[in-house]
């Protein structure tokens, strides 16, 4: 009897045992990853220490989109976008699109040029037009010059882009129609 208790015992610390290395399920950890930076101004929905706003353009055809001199002259127009600038309160502060240190410029038109790739779009670009409908001079960085009427607090900046044509429709290519347009908020 006393060797059966002997046995229970110890299979009753064993299996004592097994249950609490069952009970711990597994390890993991949380990173957090981020940057703090010191700006006067900040863009909301901006992305990473590039700062990044992504604007979905969507998927469309040759055929439906405008030209470089006529850009809602297509049968789909612009697509809208919103900048919304947070500023402390005192800054003045305007923004300046620089064209050429992102995908650069068509033919130093006032188009934004595609990213270069094997998939990319031939003879299409994209034009940046303001809250007017007017195409911003991309190839001028004064022109291309936004000044706010922001002077502290938050203000929302409206902008139009659309693919268009950049040479004779007839000889633009399907393809990949990305471009990165950088840009500089300067405080007064």
């Amino acid at each position: 009897m006393k060797k059966l208790s002997l046995a229970f015992l110890a299979m009753s610390v064993i299996a004592a045992s097994g249950s609490a290395f069952a009970a711990d399920g597994g390890k993991g950890q949380i990173n957090f990853t981020g940057f703090i930076n010191n700006d006067a101004c900040s863009v909301d929905g901006s992305v990473g220490k590039e700062k990044a706003i992504i604007v979905d353009m969507g998927n469309m055809s040759i055929k439906d989109i405008g030209t470089d001199t006529a850009p809602n002259g297509g049968r789909i127009a612009a697509s809208n976008f919103n900048l919304s600038v947070n500023c402390n309160e005192g800054t003045k502060v305007s923004m300046n699109f620089k064209a050429r240190a992102g995908s650069g410029l068509v033919d130093n038109k006032p188009i934004l040029k595609l990213t270069d790739g094997l998939d990319t779009a031939k003879n299409v670009g994209i034009a940046i037009m303001d809250s007017n409908g007017a195409v911003i001079d991309l190839t001028n960085e004064d022109a291309a010059k936004i000044d706010s009427q922001l002077n502290g607090g938050d203000a929302t900046l409206t902008f139009a882009a659309s693919y268009v044509t950049t040479a004779d429709p007839k000889t633009a290519t399907a393809g990949d129609g990305n471009a990165t347009l950088p840009f500089v908020l300067q405080y007064e």
